[in-house]
């Protein structure tokens, strides 16, 4: 005897059915098309598409969601492998496998060595439902695309596979296309597309710039770029995080006002030149060894906040146009309000450094930076700041105590002529040092040997492990 399942015998004992009130319409399903289509913007696409089998009038609605969020790890099955789960990944070099396995020449008895399979069942599953969704829901039409694919779990050549993917979907949906669906050739409104895990190339570009014409949000996660330049007419945010670039050399835009890269490399020794110039937010966080070619910041006067953390610039190894003197740099976002400075050595500012004035900066922070210079750096933003309100030192190399004197600060290099403007300008300046090691107290008689006014009432000192 079939078991009546728990749910249907509490609905029908309390006169429940179909998941509602007896005699009382389906509340949910009764709601408009575009309430509808919100809620299901914010579920991933398999479990968007699994509404279908809740009504009849569910069943399409996943075809006309404004958000696709297609995820690897939707297709997560932690089962133990089994030969059924085995996909072959390449019939390459078998050198490593022993004459036992393959003394039997007959092809159908020959066994393939473990390591050409891997056991990722849920990888065909998911890309059988990439492929089926792709080839039937319109990106053309959506305001969000996203892509997703763990690089762990999913197949080395992975990327390429999303890549052919979103080649062919894009193709399906080109303007032409479109206006054979009954849409205007300028229907294309996609505004925001993520991809993570992509193999991407100028081809990529080129496509995107001629068809996603209201592209604002472009953001790519650990993807391999064979792209050399991004332009574009409409974007207002681009987010590359740890990508790897072959030549990157320009990111130009009209348009742009937020741009971050975080990480990533760009083999080639080409110079990034990033035109902007409404550019005005900044996070910039890049090993120097990884980007040898250096950055340049050009034409950027709307920037308002601004982060640069340089890795490994305190070290002198003379392989990157990023390490050493970065006086162009940290000049080009001269008109920032808000700006952190992480990672840097004593050599940032040049054998030489210039005045620079920092007109609207109100709030500094240097994170891990390299001061014991006797505070050339800091002394560099101080005097150009005029109405700097808050400075935060954290975890940053102060100068050493006196070897004959115990914490005792050592003599300051600056003229005394240079030391009175600075009193001026730190009289109402509030100071904060965040520091894991060292003497409190000494590292603010080190910063009133910059300013007498850094008065002890506005420096706040916090220590942490």
């Amino acid at each position: 005897m079939e078991l009546e399942d728990p749910f249907r015998k509490r609905a029908r004992a309390s006169g429940v059915a179909g998941g509602s009130l007896a005699g009382d319409p389906d509340r949910l399903s009764s709601l408009p098309y575009c309430l509808l289509h919100t809620i299901m913007s914010l579920l991933k696409a398999r479990q968007a598409v699994q509404t279908c089998v809740l009504s009849t009038r569910w069943r399409h609605l996943w075809r006309s969601v404004p958000c696709l969020d297609i995820d690897f790890d939707e297709f997560n099955n932690k089962a133990p492998p089994s030969d059924g789960n085995l996909v072959c990944l390449s019939s390459g070099d078998d050198s490593s496998i022993s004459d036992n396995d393959t003394s039997d020449s007959d092809s159908d008895s020959w066994q393939p060595h473990p390591k050409y399979f891997t056991k990722y069942k849920d990888w065909e599953d998911f890309e059988d439902f990439a492929v089926t969704l792709m080839s039937r829901c319109n990106i053309a039409q959506l305001d969000l695309f996203q892509l997703h694919i763990d690089r762990i779990r999913a197949p080395v050549f992975s990327n390429r596979l999303a890549a052919g993917w979103l080649r062919r979907a894009m193709k399906y949906c080109t303007p032409d296309r479109a206006s054979k669906l009954g849409l205007s050739s300028g229907s294309w409104r996609l505004k925001r597309l993520h991809l993570c895990h992509v193999l991407l190339d100028d081809h990529f570009v080129k496509r995107v710039s001629s068809v996603c014409r209201s592209l604002e949000d472009l953001e790519l996660d650990h993807c391999s770029c064979e792209i050399q330049s991004i332009t574009s007419d409409s974007l207002k945010t681009l987010v590359l995080k740890n990508c790897g670039w072959r030549s990157l050399s320009e990111i130009i835009s009209l348009t742009l006002k937020t741009l971050v890269i975080d990480g990533g490399s760009n083999t080639d020794a080409c110079v990034l030149v990033i035109l902007a110039p409404a550019l005005a937010y900044l996070h910039l966080a890049v090993n120097v060894y990884k980007f040898r070619g250096g950055v340049s910041l050009n034409e950027v006067p709307s920037i308002a906040k601004a982060f640069i953390h340089l890795r490994h610039h305190k070290y002198n190894y003379n392989r990157s146009k990023l390490e050493g003197d970065q006086f162009k740099l940290l000049c080009s976002i001269s008109n920032s309000t808000i700006f952190k400075l992480s990672g840097v050595g004593t050599r940032v500012l040049g054998k030489e450094p210039r005045f620079q004035e920092f007109k609207n900066l109100r709030s500094l922070l240097l994170d891990r930076c390299d001061l014991r210079d006797d505070f050339k750096t800091l002394v560099f933003f101080l005097r150009g700041s005029p109405i700097l309100e808050k400075l935060t030192l954290q975890r940053c190399e102060f100068p050493e105590c006196s070897s004959k004197k115990k914490r005792m600060p050592i003599r300051n290099s600056f003229s005394s002529s240079e030391l009175r403007g600075l009193d001026l300008l730190c009289e109402n300046l509030k100071v904060e040092i965040i520091y894991n090691d060292g003497h409190g107290p000494h590292h603010i008689r080190l910063l009133q040997r910059v300013s007498v006014n850094l008065s002890k009432n506005n420096i706040k000192l916090t220590k942490v492990n």
